[in-house]
């Protein structure tokens, strides 16, 4: 602002000089070429000089223009490193949240694991109670109807609940009294051509058609049958003991 101010004093002292020459009057004895002479003289003193001041006035201005230009240049700079810092920050920070909802999840597919190794466990337990609850319920019936049936059939014996176990009693012991009566009547007819009844196990059940049956759910070990636990029992209390080194009651 002081060198435009400056510029234009210089300017207004020009245009003064200028209407002073214009209008000053003749002065006695010297002629119009004396004052004409006289003037240039001036002018030739005083334009160098003007137009020396306004060069460096010029310059001052383009010094100060370049000097502007560089604090803009600075400035969109620091504003560009502010910028670049903010946008860091922001992508650090979503970086962080989606590794906190990462995180988040996997814990709860933790925890949601854990759950249904608990919930298989306890059902594990319950049918392992009903396994033990029926085979000795089994036993206890296979010793009462001992004398009913056949040595050789007593072992075939089986069935998923008490119900079933009875009509597998009531199943041998009728075969038991057919092949009792079959020996009493081959006995009687040719003892010596007697063919010992040849006993067979039983044609294969459900329980040869899932061997492979992968037990993994708690709902599975619930609802499977007695048959497939008890075929399944060694490997489904196996990896019960294994699990997180544990055991079935851990």
């Amino acid at each position: 602002m002081a060198d435009q101010d400056t510029l234009d004093a210089i300017q207004a002292a020009a245009e003064v000089a200028q209407s002073s020459e214009m209008s000053e009057p003749v002065v006695p004895g010297f002629t119009a070429d004396d004052l004409a002479k006289a003037r240039a003289q001036e002018k030739a003193k005083l334009y160098p000089q003007m137009e020396k001041m306004a060069e460096e006035l010029a310059a001052m201005k383009k010094a100060k223009e370049e000097q502007e230009a560089r604090r803009a240049a600075k400035r969109a700079e620091r504003e560009a490193a502010k910028a670049e810092k903010q946008k860091q920050k922001q992508e650090k920070e979503l970086s962080f949240k989606e590794l906190l909802a990462k995180k988040e999840q996997e814990f709860q597919s933790q925890l949601e694991n854990e759950r249904l190794e608990r919930e298989k466990a306890i059902a594990l337990l319950e049918k392992e109670r009903q396994y033990q609850e029926l085979q000795n319920y089994r036993q206890r019936r296979i010793e009462e109807e001992r004398d009913s049936i056949v040595p050789e059939l007593i072992d075939l014996v089986d069935g998923d609940s008490q119900d079933a176990v009875e009509q597998s009693i009531a199943i041998l012991k009728e075969k038991s009294a057919r092949i009792s009566d079959s020996v009493k009547q081959a006995m009687s007819s040719a003892k010596q051509n007697m063919v010992g009844a040849r006993i067979t196990a039983p044609a294969s059940g459900p329980l040869d058609n899932d061997s492979e049956q992968q037990i993994t759910t708690p709902d599975s070990v619930r609802d499977m049958s007695m048959a497939d636990y008890a075929k399944n029992r060694a490997k489904l209390l196996g990896s019960a003991s294994t699990n997180r080194g544990q055991g079935l009651f851990g």
